[in-house]
């Protein structure tokens, strides 16, 4: 309904003790319009219109996409290609290219997920970009599909939540640059890189044995969390 009541009632249930409701609540405050969804939380969030991010004191959990048995997308059946990527792009906007093969290789082959052709996927998503329904940002054609974000079009491209099932790499850079933003406040940038990682390991509850990735990481993706 997109309504004020509905929105303030939907925001009650994301704390919901039964985790498909939780689900639920979160997925239909996505699909609201954002500015009413604002105006009606406006007590609860921080919205920081310069920088399109969202904020708030209390992370807001990661809406997942639930897997379930899909069919293989062939040459002919595209289509099926096409609603799946977008009901994932839907379901956890933004995300990264990684994470959306890794849903829909897992739905595909639950065995094996990277036998999931990339062309495929990659084919859908530009004919879903030309059509206005996704916005993907490629670096201008430089990225493999792995690092691609993307967006459901005229959602924001920052949306700070929790790390909920994802792995390290498959966490925009913009978002936890946003949550490091928001724990450290004004002394960000006269912050450390260890500091900064310090409290993103926290965070994110990083365990140990991540510990060899995350530095993989901060090398290549989240290089920019260190500048």
């Amino acid at each position: 309904l997109a309504t004020k009541d509905s929105i303030e009632l939907l925001w009650k249930l994301t704390n919901d003790f039964d985790e498909n409701v939780r689900d639920a609540a979160n997925l239909s405050l996505q699909q609201c319009d954002q500015e009413l969804v604002s105006q009606v939380l406006s007590k609860n969030w921080h919205i920081d219109d310069d920088q399109n991010l969202y904020t708030s004191d209390e992370l807001a959990p990661y809406v997942a996409w639930k897997v379930r048995p899909l069919d293989v997308p062939t040459s002919q059946n595209s289509w099926i290609a096409e609603a799946a990527v977008l009901n994932i792009v839907q379901t956890e906007t933004p995300i990264l290219g990684s994470r959306l093969l890794r849903l829909y290789g897992s739905a595909v082959y639950p065995n094996s997920p990277k036998k999931l052709p990339k062309s495929r996927i990659q084919s859908a998503l530009r004919k879903l970009e030309l059509r206005g329904l996704v916005v993907i940002d490629d670096q201008n054609g430089e990225l493999a599909i792995e690092r691609w974000l993307i967006q459901r079009e005229g959602k924001p491209e920052v949306f700070v939540r929790s790390r909920g099932p994802r792995k390290l790499g498959e966490i925009p850079v913009g978002e936890a640059i946003a949550y490091l933003k928001a724990l450290i406040g004004e002394n960000y940038d006269d912050s450390s890189s260890d500091t900064r990682v310090g409290i993103l390991v926290d965070a994110y509850e990083i365990k140990q044995s991540e510990l060899h990735i995350l530095g993989a990481i901060l090398s290549e993706e989240w290089v920019n969390l260190l500048v």
